[in-house]
């Protein structure tokens, strides 16, 4: 099994409340990360802190009310994984344009990881919307379709 078709089993593998417990997780961590920068830059008097306040309490709210916003909108989670990628990597910047040292690289990696499940989650979107011949989804469609 290549990794391309590991990745692509893993929605499968894993149930729905899992899934949502997990994205609710990365959505309440990135947001009090965000908070918790927003407060570093008010008490350092350096501007943009409202944004960042801002940012964290929407990902803070979207973690609470995470299963009905899902269940309305499915590329919610794409969507703000991404937007938190962006947001940790100008923390990346602005830590290493401060002078940091190791702590800009632990923004680059969950920076990384945010767009890796954001490609995830698009990737186990399109393959439910489109499963492939011979799949478990296949199944499910009448006789003359598959055919």
């Amino acid at each position: 099994m290549s990794c391309a078709d590991y990745i692509g089993t893993i929605g499968s593998v894993m149930n729905i409340e899992r899934k949502q417990r997990l994205s609710r997780f990365a959505h309440l961590f990135s947001g009090f990360l965000i908070l918790i920068n927003g407060l570093n830059r008010y008490d350092g008097g350096l501007g943009m802190w409202p944004a960042f306040m801002v940012a964290g309490s929407v990902f803070i709210l979207i973690a609470v009310f995470h299963a009905p916003l899902s269940r309305k909108w499915r590329g919610i989670d794409g969507v703000f994984f991404l937007i938190e990628a962006v947001m940790s990597f100008l923390i990346m910047i602005e830590f290493f344009n401060a002078g940091k040292r190791g702590l800009p690289y632990m923004y680059l990696i969950a920076g990384s990881a945010q767009v890796c499940a954001a490609w995830i989650t698009a990737r186990t979107r399109r393959q439910a919307k489109f499963p492939l011949p011979g799949s478990d989804r296949s199944s499910d469609k009448p006789q003359a379709i598959r055919e």
